[in-house]
């Protein structure tokens, strides 16, 4: 069985003048690369053939394949172990002819279509998928931003119908930074990346053995996030608002404008502390500096500034390993709300997703469960996929004509009650359906979900699920109520993150206990009013109550 696990891409033309290029593979070969592609597009035949043969010895003694890239001529003269060709190059029928049964054949595949058309084939023995991230390596690729971790997760779920064995590897943007990421988030149920492909954190670095060794140590790392701690405790726990309270964790919001204020009020009153952050230069300060700090992203009012804020924040809290709320308001609205929150999920890992029905679809299409074509629905929130009411669009479309914005209020679920007098559709169609794709959310995402309205579902990867009553049809009637739930939610996993050992935890248990808090306290605010201003107020005392009673 060949091992792909840390596959070297050679380019010599990014060579530090300190090295050379067989030294520079040399390396590479003696700290942990399992095996090498040559690649050599300027090479002459006569020229490629020596470099070929040079690196084929140092492979050898190391008992690890030496692929050819796109030269069969080249591959055969040396005896090379296989061959390696993209979408442009020979036909992989044709180089498996030519090579024989015994050699090993690689197919780059940038899309599922190219997927399926190899799995059909039945030829290669792996493919190479991506641009997993943006690179400078190869400028000629079909998504320059790269198709992220989302989109090799939809890719092995095409390979994954394979009689044959097709293993694969991640290529593009891959490092040392990144790796282990990487290769926790490109993976399904019953199938995962079988390795990383890697170019300039070798090839351009001054010491190519000591950044092979630690991109294999970061290979076998397992993200701090993706270590996970059961503990079964069904209502919410006087300790963990104790703990809370206690710890006082500061909570780092990046949201829109109009949430703001309620939004520190509520943490404020709950026993966290706000902090209203779109700074980048400091949010590295933060994760290093505070031990107990959580993220909250609200997607509200994007703009081509602030994604670059959101990206960076997403990459430094994952990276540290502090726990994030990703919350895609009206991600389903457009197609560029939508493709922005495919950008950010795909730059680093997010602990909690919440949204409300339609906002949870759209982020279902995501999913490597959703092989249908996303165009159709980019428009609608909910669109037809869950079938659960038949009048949710034009409610969608209602909803934004009186608010006149799409980001006042993220909790739409609580507008249909006033629309529909008391038709809760949601809570009652087609259960099974929102939980299953929940589930499918938390599976790939590995993480929990929340759906928010008359009921609120939250789901794990670990399959534990539970259901939260709301806490009253006036949260509705409050801007930033669905918004500042994201607050409640972040302060909770801060101090489970925090507390655990190795800065994971319970973030199951931990969410299920803030949507019970924060429900509960709507549900007693509005039984001495009937109108949205005192129950604000009352909404505000409630949260301080049941916290520092």
């Amino acid at each position: 069985m060949v091992d792909y696990s840390v596959y070297l891409v050679t380019d010599s033309s990014m060579i530090p003048e300190s090295s050379t290029f067989l030294n520079q593979v040399k390396g590479a070969i003696e700290n942990g690369v399992t095996i090498v592609q040559l690649r050599e597009k300027t090479l002459s035949t006569r020229d490629f053939i020596k470099r070929a043969k040079e690196v084929h010895e140092l492979t050898k003694r190391k008992g690890i394949p030496l692929i050819i890239n796109d030269r069969i001529d080249v591959a055969l003269a040396i005896d090379a172990e296989g061959v390696h060709v993209g979408q442009d190059d020979m036909p992989a029928s044709i180089v498996r002819k030519l090579i024989g049964s015994n050699k090993i054949l690689g197919v780059t595949c940038s899309t599922c279509d190219e997927v399926k058309e190899v799995v059909e084939q039945g030829l290669a023995d792996y493919v190479g998928l991506g641009t997993v991230f943006a690179t400078n390596t190869k400028k000629d690729v079909t998504n320059p931003e790269g198709v992220g971790p989302i989109g090799i997760r939809k890719m092995l779920y095409e390979l994954k119908k394979s009689k044959k064995r097709i293993q694969s590897v991640a290529i593009g943007g891959i490092n040392q930074s990144n790796a282990a990421r990487v290769n926790t988030l490109c993976s399904i149920k019953d199938k995962c990346i079988d390795g990383v492909a890697v170019v300039s954190c070798i090839m351009a670095s001054e010491n190519a053995g000591k950044s092979t060794a630690e991109l294999c140590k970061q290979l076998r790392t397992e993200p701090l996030w993706s270590q996970t701690v059961v503990r079964f405790q069904e209502d919410i726990s006087m300790e963990s608002i104790r703990r809370l309270v206690r710890q006082q964790p500061l909570v780092h919001h990046i949201t829109n404008n109009v949430v703001k204020n309620f939004s520190a009020n509520v943490t404020l009153a709950i026993g966290a502390s706000p902090v209203m952050s779109e700074l980048p230069q400091e949010f590295k300060e933060f994760v290093t500096n505070i031990p107990v700090i959580s993220l909250v992203v609200n997607l509200g009012t994007p703009n081509e500034e602030l994604m670059k804020v959101f990206k960076t924040a997403i990459q430094v809290y994952s990276d540290a390993g502090k726990p994030i709320v990703f919350d895609p308001v009206a991600c389903g609205a457009s197609k560029a709300r939508f493709e922005a929150c495919r950008k950010l999920l795909n730059h680093g890992h997010v602990s909690v997703i919440k949204g409300n029905v339609g906002e949870i679809m759209s982020i279902w299409k995501l999913t490597s469960s959703c092989i249908d074509k996303e165009e159709k629905s980019y428009m609608r929130g909910v669109d037809s996929i869950a079938k659960i009411d038949d009048n949710i669009d034009e409610l969608e479309k209602r909803y934004m004509r009186e608010l006149d914005s799409i980001v006042i209020d993220d909790n739409i679920n609580e507008r249909k009650k006033s629309y529909m007098r008391g038709v809760d559709s949601i809570a009652k169609i087609e259960e099974d359906k929102l939980l299953r794709y929940g589930r499918e959310i938390a599976n790939d995402f590995l993480s929990v979900v929340v759906i928010t309205g008359p009921k609120n579902y939250i789901i794990s990867r670990d399959g534990r699920h539970d259901i939260v009553p709301g806490g009253s049809p006036l949260m509705g009637s409050i801007t930033g109520t669905g918004c500042s739930l994201g607050s409640t939610i972040a302060s909770f996993i801060a101090v489970e993150a925090a507390e655990s050992g190795k800065g994971t935890g319970d973030i199951y248990q931990a969410t299920l206990h803030a949507v019970q808090l924060y429900n509960e306290a709507g549900k007693y605010a509005s039984e001495s009013t009937t109108t949205p201003g005192s129950f604000m107020i009352n909404f505000l005392d409630e949260l301080y109550r049941t916290t520092h009673g």
